[in-house]
């Protein structure tokens, strides 16, 4: 990138920093407050952090939860605990991460480029969709979260790399620890930072391998001590020792999102085992590892690997994500210029920042998986923007004044125009994906599950508990929850009574395509005699009816 010999106004640069903060805060505010449903994941998150703050445990349906890392439980619970909002509960950590986030994106870049590409960058992650208003429709809430310890972890490896500092190197590994405990492939970022920490100082040869070996025990003590108690955790819980709960059953998962069947997907997910519990809490999700799984078919994962790769390219480069064309100005950035070799390590520590979405290739690909991408993505279409700028300067220059360009006043003024005009350019085409992004995100959320657990909240007792296969509900009701297993009109009877439930409620989709044995529920008119119809409500899904179990 061309140094541009201008005044470096500090305070006129922490008002930029400030505005854009304030912007990423606004835009985020009102986006939490359109209407919107909680569901998929986020319930499961919300319900975690709630009982383990009110003494019941890290569990869900009596289980101990060992898919969910505790982090955002905790951070999203603890707001629900103190307000009774759910919906707040992950929206606040969605406003303020989510404005935060432009400060390690600032750091990186402008260590990397420059404080112009760096306010461009900030900007761009303020306001782009991916960042924001997708996130409200992803189902999990804890991208603002994740995003925010790995950006602030690759901010502290470029101040390893460059300065050498003991306390950015604990700095680091203490922040991937944190991604971990946030979402589990935070741990694939810790290695893979490791890696390139340790490969940077053995590459430049630098004195004394004890010195080596002293900052990579910093790393791994920083990110031990802090996942140690969850990996004490998950030892107690299953004997064994294992950094996550969920590779096994998310193999499973990936088969059915691959093809497409959600009939498949509640089968691995929700059919009931030898003991009558639902497949996602038995023991036998741990029964096989992804070694086992690898040996058994290994054709098989490297095909599912490569049917996901081609899968991630049509969905992280969708319209609504990171559109392909936004690439030419990236190319631009890239090779406009020779690099150096602080150039070759800063552009290094981006990319690594970038590859480890890979690791989810062998599993199934959604768009969430791939936004850790996106705020690279950015900081380098920031740097092409301020290429392009520069290259519109210098024809601009070569245009009216025919002799050599000389990087003056002027020069710097016909880069700041186009600099504007290319970042206006670049707002107005995010605000028109924004729209087509809230309204895909509002006509796919199931109002009607809201307001069931609403109504509910109102006309059961504080005692109730709902089965259901959305724990949102139960949420939202402020009730008990009691997960909907896969199974025939009997064994789904005998499941609720065993587990409490008092109240059923269940939709048309899944009862007209993920469990069509069970439809004669839909005619309410008909019940069984155990059932008892006490409301419903319809949405553009279709009807949701709640039933109590009669004693």
């Amino acid at each position: 990138m061309q140094a541009w010999p201008y005044h470096r106004d500090r305070r006129r640069e922490l008002l930029w920093i400030g505005a854009v903060l304030f912007l990423a805060a606004a835009l985020r505010l009102g986006l939490a407050a359109m209407p919107r449903v909680i569901r998929w994941d986020e319930p499961d998150y919300l319900w975690l952090g709630k009982n383990l703050l009110s003494g019941q445990g890290y569990q869900i349906n009596g289980v101990a939860e060992l898919h969910y890392t505790p982090l955002f439980p905790i951070l999203a619970g603890s707001v629900y605990w103190l307000t009774g909002d759910p919906e707040l509960g992950s929206a606040f950590w969605y406003v303020s991460l989510g404005a935060l986030m432009t400060l390690p994106i600032y750091g990186i870049a402008r260590r990397l480029y420059g404080p112009r590409v760096a306010l461009v960058a900030v900007l761009l992650v303020a306001i782009f969709p991916a960042l924001s208003s997708a996130i409200l429709y992803w189902g999990t809430m804890t991208e603002p979260l994740f995003l925010f310890l790995v950006y602030n972890g690759v901010w502290a490896s470029l101040v390893a790399l460059e300065s050498d500092r003991l306390w950015a190197w604990a700095l680091c590994g203490a922040l991937f620890a944190l991604a971990y405990l946030s979402r589990p492939e935070g741990l694939v970022w810790f290695i893979a930072f490791g890696l390139l920490l340790v490969g940077r100082r053995l590459l430049h040869r630098r004195p004394g391998r004890w010195r080596t070996l002293g900052r990579l025990a910093l790393y791994v003590g920083a990110f031990a001590l802090l996942a140690a108690p969850y990996a004490v955790f998950l030892w107690q819980q299953t004997d064994s020792f294992m950094l996550t709960g969920k590779l096994a059953i998310t193999h499973d998962i990936g088969r059915a999102v691959l093809e497409r069947n959600p009939v498949l997907y509640d089968q691995v997910t929700a059919s009931l085992d030898e003991q009558g519990e639902i497949l996602w809490w038995s023991p036998r999700r741990f029964q096989k590892s992804i070694l086992d799984i690898v040996r058994e078919d290994p054709q098989g994962f490297v095909e599912r690997t490569w049917r996901n790769a081609q899968q991630m390219k049509g969905q992280l480069f969708a319209s609504t994500i990171f559109p392909l064309f936004l690439f030419a100005p990236i190319l631009l950035g890239w090779f406009r210029h020779p690099w150096t070799r602080p150039r070759l390590w800063g552009e290094a520590v981006l990319w690594f920042g970038v590859l480890p979405v890979l690791s989810f290739l062998p599993f199934h690909v959604e768009v969430r998986f791939f936004a850790p991408a996106i705020p690279a993505l950015l900081i380098w279409l920031a740097a092409g923007a301020g290429e392009l700028a520069s290259w519109a300067a210098d024809t601009l220059w070569n245009w009216r004044r025919g002799r050599p360009v000389v990087v003056d006043a002027r020069w710097m003024s016909w880069h700041s125009r186009a600099l504007a005009l290319i970042c206006a350019l670049l707002v107005l085409l995010i605000g028109f994906v924004h729209v087509r992004t809230i309204r895909r995100g509002l006509q796919d959320l199931p109002f009607a599950h809201k307001e069931v657990g609403l109504w509910l909240r109102e006309h059961t007792a504080p005692d109730a508990s709902i089965m259901s296969r959305d724990l949102a509900v139960s949420l939202y009701a402020q009730r008990g929850f009691v997960a909907s297993p896969r199974a025939e009109y009997e064994q789904w009877l005998d499941y609720a009574r065993r587990k409490g439930a008092t109240h059923v409620v269940v939709d048309e989709r899944e009862l007209r395509v993920l469990r069509p044995y069970l439809a004669f529920l839909l005619d309410i008119a008909h019940p069984p005699s155990a059932l008892e119809p006490i409301s419903q409500v319809t949405d553009r899904h279709g009807v949701t009816i709640v039933y109590r179990l009669k004693d």
